[in-house]
């Protein structure tokens, strides 16, 4: 028997079956249909959801965190406002500033029924101290008072009522006029830290729809981008760049929910 040619014999046999066993192989992968695992675009879990929302800011903002103080109003500066007087909250203490005022009206002031925006900015500017510095943000209906709120660079600082830092709300009554008005004011505003690039709008609501906060079938109403503080102190104020994001919900409820445009972290919900 020659053995030489039988182990060579067998070595080709060995190379055509590993040929084949590789072509087998490749083959197979190539045919079968595995599946690829893909996340699912954000536009489409909302949508599966019955999530809408409006068109989204597309300017890219720079941000940086501001601090502010807390205005003291003095009794001076008070008296000098004509044709409304300061409520006493307690009469048994008499102080010389405040940190917020309630003012009355002596004669109430009709709501305007047509061109109101521009009326009611009209009458902050005239009755109210550095009216001109706030900006209109919505009314409330719980409290039947309409609110303006302070803008830095035209931003508008967001907070509400219960620990208002920068805001004026005004009262109406039930034959609707303004009777009178609550204010704080923040003075002394600065940038500080370096500038960032913010996040887009649609980031910060994917941020709320990743903490469950995004109930189906709602609707994003509002998307602005501003200041906001989570927790405001009595005179120093740090605010952060922030979208404020308004969501109606199946219930026809509104939700304001705060996002931190640097960091993406939900800061509040105001529910």
């Amino acid at each position: 028997m020659d053995w030489n040619k039988t182990k060579t014999i067998f070595i080709i046999a060995f190379l055509v079956l590993d040929t084949l066993l590789v072509v087998q192989f490749y083959s197979k992968r190539n045919s079968s249909n595995y599946p690829v695992i893909q996340n699912t675009p954000f536009e489409e879990q909302l949508a599966a959801e019955n999530i809408t929302y409006i068109e989204m800011p597309n300017e890219t903002e720079k941000g940086s965190y501001i601090t502010a103080k807390s205005h003291e109003f003095t009794v001076e500066s008070v008296g000098e406002l004509k044709e409304q007087k300061i409520i006493e909250q307690d009469s048994e203490k008499k102080q010389s500033a405040f940190l917020r005022i309630k003012m009355e009206f002596d004669k109430p002031v009709p709501l305007p029924e047509s061109n109101r925006q521009s009326k009611l900015n009209q009458l902050m500017r005239e009755k109210v101290l550095s009216g001109g510095d706030y900006r209109y943000w919505h009314q409330d209906e719980s409290t039947n008072s309409i609110i303006y709120v302070q803008q830095y660079k035209g931003k508008m600082i967001f907070q509400n009522q219960v620990n208002s830092i920068g805001m004026i709300g005004l009262y109406v009554n039930d034959k609707n006029e303004i009777y009178g008005y609550e204010q704080t004011m923040l003075e002394d505003i600065k940038e500080f830290g370096e500038k960032e690039e913010t996040i887009p709008a649609i980031k910060a609501v994917e941020a709320l729809y990743n903490k469950n906060y995004l109930k189906s079938n709602s609707d994003v109403k509002e998307v602005n981008y501003g200041y906001y503080t989570q927790y405001p102190l009595s005179t120093q104020q740090i605010l952060a760049p922030t979208w404020h994001i308004v969501v109606e919900t199946s219930e026809e409820q509104r939700e304001d929910f705060y996002v931190n445009a640097l960091e993406g972290d939900v800061l509040q919900s105001n529910n």
